[in-house]
């Protein structure tokens, strides 16, 4: 269990508004973080794209790349690679964070 997952995990149930329980990790791995978000990802994409285009100017997910995944992914991959960048970025906030926390 990573510490840096843990944090992540927290920012992203902040960044969607998502109780606990939607993002429940049994063994917080980068795995079963993506699969869980992917999943998160994919029911916003059908059903609140507001809601979804918000978390994602407040996680600063980059617009060229969210339209990128959006028109070039297949239909059936965009939810887990949106979920994937999400993670990514998520990360390197934390990881900006705490280098800067030990200055």
């Amino acid at each position: 269990m990573s510490k840096e997952i843990i944090v992540a995990v927290s920012l992203i149930q902040n960044h969607f508004s998502i109780d606990e329980s939607e993002l429940n990790l049994q063994d917080f791995s980068n795995a079963e973080l993506e699969i869980k978000l992917s999943k998160i990802i994919s029911s916003l994409l059908n059903q609140d794209m507001e809601r979804l285009l918000h978390a994602f100017y407040r996680i600063d997910l980059n617009e060229k790349l969210f339209k990128k995944i959006l028109t070039e992914e297949a239909p059936d991959k965009i939810s887990l690679k949106l979920a994937q960048e999400v993670i990514k970025r998520e990360l390197e906030k934390v990881k900006t964070r705490e280098k800067y926390r030990s200055i």
